[in-house]
């Protein structure tokens, strides 16, 4: 057998082999706690073969604990590899170099936090006077993506893609003159330059210090490049925005899609370390920024009781590439499908993370009701996630595999051509568990809009106001799979509701929802 073992910051998901295990990091750590589980792992009679997969950076002190755990094991053959090289040798050699990577990383890692953290509390600390509008005509602008990489499981999917490559697209449509700084091109951009920063180190133990740490690498090279106005998509623990504005003194705008503090407790581990410091880093952009664009009233609601001055918030939801659908409209779901090679039987589509907010772990028996009514019915779900694979035993458990293709992450270019191949489209989201109210604006919705189709929704907070009942879409109760399946069954059953439905979404989201929208109600109010 052979054991795989990804050290890699984010990279693409492995497909195993019959004979082969593959861990990642965040897996291994796990098995430290399970003692039994590890030597079982590590110390098994038919492990046969070990292989480490790095990047190019240097190890953190936590990769380089991995490798030393992983060079412990009774393989006979050890592997490390990198995209540019790869080493192989017996147990001696290979416990050296990891002992050697140990001994480097780990003091390394700890000596870096705590500079890292000393400087989160000065920043934390420190009021940045930015001005609150641009004092010249508007021409230029820089957009920073702080975030040590804009994948996730290896691709550049998901809502924050999405609205990074709108709201850049959108700039640029408005005649503006857009540099973009991030650690990769977003994919889908046109009419900007873009240029690759990377974070030179990633700090694990605790990693929302990555960020800080590269905040002066980010800002170091966008202070090179004219600007009139800084705009940065919020991430855990960055400053880079209030840092660059204030050296280029010119107004910051601000895109925050929610407290990741609060995302961290509620729906992540839970565990946050310094998370004082963390907490008064977040309050510092919020306070200091001179324009906050949030996705929904209750975002707004939460920053007014913040103490943040109303009109330095503007609620502004998600919206969607209309001209990227165009094609895709253009021809009935049976053609795509035929494209797709899928069956010919009427489709019901989802895409998104797979996470508890999405609703996804409704899909198992939303599936089994609409099958027993339509039993001709397939689904088509688009999207990874921490519950991907509860959701996929499920699944299987009440012997709906057949009807189900589940496709993993796929590239956002292609998730929409799979839409497309759909008569309905879900988005079946929860109530947050912690009683406040949703604040999200889901980016699926507004594609679901563009492409035309007939949409099964819960009446949830901002999804409730984008779509109205009756006209735009079906909206169910939040948790009724009862009614959501019958309204599935209902749009399913009556081909003339659907088309008047979707042409009804498209006509809505054509006048409000577009890219082009979004980013005009941005520059109305820096007026």
């Amino acid at each position: 057998m052979r054991l795989t073992v990804d050290l890699r910051f984010n990279g693409p998901a492995l497909a195993c082999t019959e004979d082969e295990q593959v861990l990642t990091l965040v897996e291994l750590a796990g098995t430290v706690r399970e003692p039994r589980r590890l030597r079982a792992l590590l110390r098994g009679r038919d492990l046969e073969e070990v292989c480490v997969l790095r990047d190019e950076r240097p190890l953190n002190g936590v990769q380089a604990g991995a490798l030393a755990l992983a060079t412990l094991s009774s393989a006979s053959r050890f592997e490390v590899r990198s995209a540019g090289n790869s080493t192989a040798g017996g147990h001696a050699a290979m416990r050296t170099r990891a002992a050697t990577a140990l001994a480097i990383g780990m003091p390394a890692e700890l000596a870096r936090s705590t500079r890292w953290l000393a400087r989160a509390r000065r920043v934390s600390a420190t009021p940045f006077s930015l001005p609150a509008r641009p004092a010249r005509d508007l021409r230029r602008v820089s957009y920073l993506r702080a975030e040590p990489s804009l994948r996730w499981l290896g691709a550049q999917v998901g809502g924050a893609a999405t609205h990074t490559t709108g709201v850049i697209n959108g700039l640029s449509d408005a005649g503006l003159e857009v540099s973009v700084f991030a650690p990769e091109r977003p994919e889908g951009v046109h009419g900007a330059n873009c240029e690759c920063v990377p974070p030179r180190h990633i700090v694990q133990l605790v990693h929302w210090l990555t960020l800080v740490g590269h905040t002066q690498r980010l800002v170091s090279a966008a202070s090179e490049v004219p600007a009139d106005l800084v705009y940065q998509r919020y991430a855990l623990g960055s400053y880079a925005g209030l840092e660059l504005a204030r050296r280029l003194d010119v107004p910051l705008v601000l895109e925050f899609n929610g407290s990741e503090i609060w995302t961290e407790r509620h729906w992540g581990t839970g565990r946050l370390a310094f998370v004082r410091t963390l907490a008064a880093l977040e309050r510092r952009n919020l306070l200091d920024a001179s324009l906050i664009v949030v996705v929904s009233q209750p975002l707004k609601d939460q920053l007014l009781e913040m103490g943040i001055e109303p009109v330095r918030v503007l609620v502004n939801p998600n919206g969607v590439d209309l001209q990227q659908l165009t094609a895709l409209r253009a021809r009935p779901p049976a053609h795509w499908r035929s494209r797709a090679k899928l069956p010919q039987a009427p489709t019901v589509g989802f895409v998104g993370t797979f996470r508890l907010w999405h609703g996804v772990k409704l899909l198992p028996e939303l599936i089994e009701s609409v099958a027993a009514h339509r039993d001709d019915a397939r689904w088509l779900l688009i999207g990874d996630g921490p519950l991907h694979g509860e959701v996929a035993a499920e699944i299987e458990r009440r012997g709906l595999s057949e009807r189900v293709w589940l496709t993993g992450v796929v590239a956002h270019a292609h998730a929409v051509e799979l839409l497309a191949c759909c008569e309905v489209c879900v988005s079946p989201h929860v109530p947050n568990p912690d009683g406040t109210p949703f604040f999200g604006s889901p980016t699926k919705l507004f594609e679901y809009m563009g492409l035309g189709r007939a949409i099964v929704a819960s009446d949830l907070e901002q999804i409730g106001e984008v779509l109205q009942d009756g006209r735009t879409a079906l909206l169910t109760v939040p948790g009724d799979v009862p009614a959501a399946a019958a309204a599935v069954v209902n749009l399913l059953d009556d081909e003339a509701q659907r088309l008047r439905f979707g042409a009804a979404a498209l006509a809505e989201v054509t006048a409000r929802y577009s890219w082009d929208a979004h980013v005009g109600r941005i520059l109305a109010a820096l007026e």
